[in-house]
Parts: structure tokens; C-alpha cells; sequence
């Protein structure tokens, strides 16, 4: 049976990066040949999705290095129903310039990914010294908008570790002091590189000390009014702490039949997890979307199997190894 094509895209508009961070896989290794997706490329794609309810603009790279991204985010609302539209950017390069680009195009929500409250052990996760030029640029940003009364919508996002837990609350009065209404707490993928390594890994394994971290930074954000969440369908503390113990979890995954993810180099992906959670990164490629149409891919016999593997004991290594917890 043929499934429609997804309403949510995944298009990474580029895989190139201007951070080092020690939990991403882009660091230690290049699974493709770096490039950014043109913007003939990008309308060919979601030309082909007469249903669009949501595009997410990333991958594994940093969205501004494209200057594509304004035109794409105008064209996605030009449609007669436009997306939602949003990613996440480490905001070293959001200038004045790229903050007014950003608000002409009309984007949605802008995600601020930063893992650290403070300069030093921003440096030490996320590989290059770029602490306060990101705060000076948020804080900027939040406020122009704020001006204008209309914009994205801003959020910083924090991937928990053992190394940066006890940066919560301080991240959460971050957050209140730059105008930016939301804190996004969420678990590490490991993948054996840098700090992506089991033994940073607090999922499922917290204690009194990190336990009270938590509680602190759920407490400062009622206090101080701000949205303190995981992504997806759960909470910070159900994201480290889930132990429902499903031996299936990856059953539960609605990504297969909800979304498309799409590299810079065209390649369709099960999600934008799944090149963190796998070792073999070519048996991951469900098609090109360059040289096959979605729908093509969407319902080919490489999707058929990796979703009727799903339902199985043995999914593939990226559903095996994957953070379905909080993904959902």
C-alpha cells in the first residue's frame, strides 16, 4: 500500500560547520562530501509535497553558512498554506544583517543550540571560544524582536551531559536575562566520539547530585517564566529518565511514516538522529532525492523494508542504537 508523502521535511541545507562540538558526529567524521544545497535544489524538493505543515532547515550543519536560507524560508511562504518553519543554529554568525534577513523571510522559531551557561565550558563542548559572541547576537536578536513586536520564536537548547548538568540553572537564568522565552533539554546520542561517550551519558542514570540539578532548574524556570521542556512528546526529566521499560522502543517511532529527512547531498535518511546511531552510514541512504522523486523513495522498496523492520526484534542499527525516548 502506498503511503501519501510526509507533511514534515527535514532538509539540511547545509553540512558544513563553523563549531567542533565534542557530541556531534560532524566532528569526527565527514559521512558526505561537505556542500550546501542550492536553492533550485530546495524548491525542486518541497515543489514535490503539495502538503507542507512543517520544515525543519537542519542537519548536521550550521544553517547560516548557506546564504540561500533567507530566499528558501520566502519561497516555503509563498505557498498557499505555508509551514511552519524553523531551525536550530548556534547563532555565532546571527549579525544584524542575518537578523534582519531572517525576519524579512518570516521565519517561525529560531533554536539557539548552546550546551553551556557559561564561557569556559562552552569552549570545552562545543570546540571554538564563541561564547559571548552568540550571547551578544541572542540577546540582540530577542530584542529586536521584541521591537517589533513579531518574529520567531526563540528557544536555547541544551544536550545534557555529565560534563555541562550542573550548567542548568544558570542556563535557564540565561535565558530570562537575553528575552528568550524557552530552555529545551534533551539527552545525548552517543556515538563513541569526544564527549558522545556512554560514560557522559545520564540517561537513566542520575543521582541525588543530578537529581537536584534538575529540580533546581525546573524550579528557577516557574519562577522566572520560562518554558523549560525536552523535544519532542516528554519532559527534561522524562527525557534522562525514562524506564518504562518497553524491550521494543523503536515500534513506537512515528518518524518512518511522519517525516523526510533530506542531506545537503540529497540522500534520504530514516531521521536526523540516525547519522549518530549507526555504524554503517551508507546503509543508512534510502535514495537520492536529486536523482529519484520522494514519492519514489517514500514508497521504494528500501523504506518498505526498514519500516517492516521496525516491527521486528532486529531493526536496523540506527532504530537499535537510536534516542526514540524522546524523540517521539
Amino acid at each position: 500500500m502506498s503511503l501519501p508523502l510526509p507533511e514534515e521535511l527535514y532538509i539540511e541545507v547545509t553540512n558544513r560547520c563553523n563549531s567542533r562540538c565534542e557530541t556531534c558526529v560532524h566532528t569526527f567524521r565527514a559521512p558526505e562530501p561537505q556542500r550546501d544545497m542550492t536553492l533550485d535544489e530546495f524548491r525542486g524538493l518541497v515543489d514535490q509535497v503539495p502538503l507542507l505543515r512543517r520544515v525543519v532547515l537542519h542537519g548536521v550543519g550550521e544553517p547560516l553558512l548557506n546564504r540561500d536560507l533567507p530566499a528558501m524560508i520566502a519561497y516555503l511562504n509563498r505557498r498557499a498554506a505555508s509551514p511552519h518553519i524553523l531551525f536550530n543554529s548556534n547563532a555565532i554568525l546571527l549579525t544584524r544583517q542575518w537578523q534582519e534577513a531572517l525576519l524579512e523571510a518570516g521565519l517561525d522559531e529560531y533554536r539557539i543550540s548552546t550546551d553551556a551557561a557559561h564561557a569556559e565550558l562552552y569552549a570545552r563542548i562545543r570546540g571554538v571560544d564563541a561564547f559571548d559572541c552568540m550571547v551578544a547576537n541572542v540577546a540582540s536578536f530577542a530584542q529586536r524582536i521584541a521591537e517589533a513586536g513579531s518574529g520567531p520564536q526563540l528557544s536555547l537548547w541544551c544536550t545534557a551531559i555529565q560534563e555541562n548538568l550542573r550548567d542548568l540553572p544558570d542556563l535557564v537564568r540565561l535565558a530570562h536575562r537575553l528575552g528568550v522565552g524557552e530552555v529545551y533539554v534533551h539527552r545525548m546520542v552517543y556515538h563513541g566520539g569526544g564527549l558522545a561517550k556512554e560514560e557522559q551519558s545520564i540517561f537513566r542514570a542520575m543521582h541525588a547530585a543530578e537529581e537536584a540539578l534538575l529540580a533546581e532548574a525546573e524550579r528557577l524556570a516557574e519562577e522566572l517564566g520560562i518554558l523549560f521542556k525536552a523535544s519532542g512528546a516528554t519532559t527534561p526529566r522524562g527525557s534522562l529518565m525514562s524506564s518504562d521499560g518497553d524491550p521494543r522502543p523503536w515500534a513506537q517511532c512515528r518518524r518512518p511514516i511522519s517525516l523526510m529527512y533530506i542531506s545537503a547531498n540529497g540522500n534520504v535518511l530514516p531521521c536526523c538522529l540516525s547519522p549518530f546511531t549507526t555504524r554503517d552510514y551508507g546503509g543508512l541512504i534510502l535514495g537520492n532525492a536529486f536523482q529519484t522523486p520522494l514519492d519514489g523513495i517514500w514508497n521504494g522498496e528500501l523504506y518498505h523494508l526498514f519500516r517492516a523492520a521496525l516491527q521486528t526484534d532486529t531493526p536496523w542499527e540506527s532504530c537499535n542504537r537510536c534516542g526514540v525516548y524522546w524523540s517521539l
